[in-house]
């Protein structure tokens, strides 16, 4: 089952077609139709930091998080779809 690919949710609602399909939960959809690209990124401070990453590297855990938003704006191949 496909996870939510920006805050991780397991209620995967919508797919966005870029290079890649982009799963999205109900919540990181409305950010997406709103163009609202902090409130991804908050998002995805609800991602649990792996146990194996020393607290020193969250950091540029989220920063990873971020650069992979920005891949999927300028890849996004169009609107969303029902998943």
């Amino acid at each position: 089952m496909p996870r939510c690919d920006f805050c991780g949710s397991r209620t995967v609602k919508w797919v966005y077609p870029a290079h890649r399909d982009w799963h999205a939960c109900g919540n990181c959809h409305a950010a997406i139709q709103a163009d609202d690209r902090e409130t991804l990124v908050d998002r995805a401070s609800l991602i649990p930091v792996p146990r194996t990453v020393p607290e020193r590297y969250a950091r540029q855990y989220l920063d990873r998080a971020r650069r992979l938003h920005e891949e999927f704006w300028e890849t996004r191949a169009g609107p969303g779809r029902p998943a």
